[in-house]
């Protein structure tokens, strides 16, 4: 099966800054205009200043405007300037209603992140009309918005607040304690946790597995058509791993890309937001590779239901030879409400600008992401015969 098209590196161009380290981080299709989507991330540095939030409303294509790549419209914003943000940046969008903005969209909600003077990462979420955002650098904008830090277990404030993905009303996040390359990557260690924030109450509801999983993430989430709600992410038994020089070295080049990822593991879940617990919980390893000490570390980025009871789930794959994957899992939901044992794997082969070593997030036929040379990707290719054959999983 045949790649999709990738267009990269696919940028806003609209902010003069001095980094070049954009990134992309999370999508949605636009159901109010055919062949459009909504991407969210990053222009500049999304770990270190500078940096603005991104926005890209359109259809995903080699064209480009004076805005940036692609025929569609870039905006650009920063968090509120009172908060004295260093960084922002973009990870899950929604679309709420229609309305005046590019695609017909009106209000939006939005999640991501933004850094401090003084190195603390931080929530935020933001709900309100998309246009207001356009060009928005200066933080002028206070809105909509809303700051949110995690509280560890510990009830302490967590270092490192991510809100990763949001879906009717709810979002998925993970907070940890520790720094560096490695413990972003895999967010390991006593003070890691996952979580659903709800925005109503600015409160968050720690996730529940009933599981011996040592460390647990939640990367995407999705509200079914029933109102339940399925997250994907990841879980680990132990660090294990982290005596296999070549692995750590890949998760090192990986953690420039997709910070916070747990060790192990992909996983999905159902949740219930007000409780917090979590049922229907199984675990992925790529390519099917379902020893539980697998010698293949397996991350899911994010979430998407197809229908007829097929969801995708963006992965990243790493192997004890320092071998790095990327790719959609395609995962079936049986009649009894669990998911399938294994998945159908499509995996992106390298192309002549690199790797796509680093899906972010995925709506159907479309991707975002990041190559391993650093610059993000939007993709569009054609997953119907994934589709169908995961419709047979067992």
């Amino acid at each position: 099966m045949s790649n999709p098209t990738f267009f990269q590196p696919f940028v806003s161009t609209s902010v003069t800054i001095d980094s070049t380290a954009n990134s992309l981080q999370g999508i949605k299709k636009n159901h109010l205009s055919p062949n459009s989507y909504l991407l969210a991330g990053t222009t500049g540095d999304g770990l270190a200043p500078p940096g603005y939030g991104a926005l890209y409303i359109g259809a995903i294509d080699g064209s480009s405007t004076s805005s940036g790549s692609g025929s569609g419209t870039w905006y650009n914003f920063s968090v509120p300037s009172t908060w004295n943000p260093q960084q922002t940046s973009a990870y899950g969008p929604d679309i709420l209603t229609a309305g005046t903005g590019p695609g017909g969209i009106g209000d939006v909600a939005l999640t991501g992140t933004w850094i401090n003077s003084s190195g603390v990462t931080t929530g935020w979420y933001y709900k309100g009309d998309i246009s207001a955002l356009n060009g928005d650098t200066s933080g002028a904008i206070t809105k909509g918005f809303q700051n949110f830090q995690a509280t560890t277990k510990n009830n302490s404030p967590a270092n490192y607040t991510y809100l990763h993905s949001v879906d009717g009303g709810y979002v998925a996040g993970n907070y940890t304690t520790s720094g560096g390359p490695i413990g972003l990557t895999i967010n390991v260690g006593p003070g890691a946790g996952s979580f659903v924030f709800n925005p109503l109450t600015n409160k968050q509801t720690n996730i529940t597995y009933s599981d011996n999983a040592t460390y647990h993430s939640t990367f995407g989430i999705w509200e079914n058509d029933n109102n339940t709600y399925t997250v994907s992410g990841g879980a680990s038994y132990s660090r294990r791993f982290l005596r296999n020089r070549n692995m750590v070295n890949a998760i090192a080049r990986v953690a420039k890309i997709l910070p916070d990822a747990a060790l192990g593991h992909g996983m999905l879940a159902d949740i219930d937001p007000i409780t917090g617990i979590a049922t229907n919980i199984h675990y992925y390893n790529y390519n099917n590779d379902n020893n539980r000490y697998s010698s293949v570390i397996t991350h899911f980025q994010g979430i998407y239901h197809m229908g007829d009871d097929v969801y995708q789930a963006p992965f990243f794959a790493v192997k004890t030879n320092g071998e790095i994957y990327g790719g959609n899992a395609y995962i079936h939901r049986l009649k009894n409400g669990q998911f399938s044992d294994n998945a159908i794997w499509q995996t992106f082969e390298p192309t002549l600008q690199g790797s796509a070593l680093g899906p972010t997030s995925v709506a159907g036929e479309a991707n975002t992401g990041i190559f391993d040379g650093g610059q993000p990707f939007a993709s569009i290719g054609s997953t119907l015969s994934y589709f169908t054959a995961a419709q047979i999983l067992k």
